[in-house]
């Protein structure tokens, strides 16, 4: 029998791989393309030995990771796969939907572009990066988490809380990250203010020098910001000018992500 479906983890280094975390893929790989099957099906499709496949299987059983069938004596994918692959599907859906959009961009502006996520209150964090292959990049990286009051991109989300979660979000005060960082409370707030009037917010050097952002909201089902696409562009670059093009840009495809998502995208009045 073919022996096609295994280990499939596009890891180059064997150091990092954990061999029972690929022994178990391999078996979920089997039944997700030729369940269900006994116990000595999916030793012959895996090529691992029994005592590894028995093992291996009773624990992914214990976990709801694969079904059991005493009368069959068969197993098949369990349930916890389809509540992570609901809860997978609902993250990154998004995502790809906005990735897809975005990347016209890049045929007409040289710059960084990312897509960021709230994770809490006060946090964010980029989810995904998009730029030209010979682009000078400028350093950033996907899953760090950053202040949300820091840059174009928490503005973009704060702009559509109301005003007891900016409060809170205020309490104590505003970082200075940079000499150029806004941190009076009263000229932030303003600054959600233009965003919601313009549709998209602009930060030069406010969290990293040298680097200015360009940022709007993406609009999920639920009328939330769920997304916000940010344009990173070399300060010396991104004059008064080009932020406005940019902005303008931005905003239009991220009016048609947010539309594709079925969000419902306020009025933005330019300023």
């Amino acid at each position: 029998m073919a022996k096609s479906i295994g280990p499939a983890t596009g890891l180059s280094d064997a150091g990092n791989r954990v061999p029972a975390v690929e022994r178990a893929f391999a078996i979920l790989r089997v039944l997700a393309a030729r369940g269900p099957l006994s116990l000595a099906e999916v030793v012959e499709e895996s090529g691992l030995n029994k005592s590894t496949t028995f093992y291996t299987l009773r624990t992914l059983v214990t976990l709801d990771a694969v079904g059991y069938d005493e009368g069959t004596r068969t197993y098949t994918l369990g349930p916890a796969l389809m509540e992570l692959g609901m809860i997978a599907s609902g993250q990154f859906s998004d995502v790809a939907v906005a990735k897809r959009n975005l990347a016209e961009l890049l045929d007409v502006m040289n710059v960084t572009i990312a897509l960021c996520r709230r994770v809490s209150l006060t946090e964010i964090t980029m989810v995904d990066i998009l730029e030209r292959a010979r682009r000078v990049r400028i350093a950033v990286q996907a899953g760090e988490l950053q202040p949300i009051t820091a840059g174009a991109v928490g503005r973009a989300f704060l702009a559509f809380d109301d005003r007891q979660t900016v409060d809170r979000v205020l309490k104590d005060g505003l970082k200075e990250f940079t000499p150029k960082s806004i941190t009076r409370p009263a000229v932030f707030r303003n600054e959600l203010i233009a965003m919601r009037e313009r549709g998209w917010a602009v930060d030069h050097e406010g969290f990293a020098l040298g680097v200015s952002t360009v940022a709007a909201p993406i609009f999920g089902a639920d009328g939330t910001v769920t997304l916000v696409a940010v344009i990173l562009e070399f300060t010396s670059l991104l004059t008064d000018e080009v932020a406005k093009e940019y902005g303008e840009n931005l905003r239009r495809v991220c009016d048609r992500i947010g539309h594709i998502l079925g969000g419902t995208t306020p009025s933005f009045v330019a300023v």
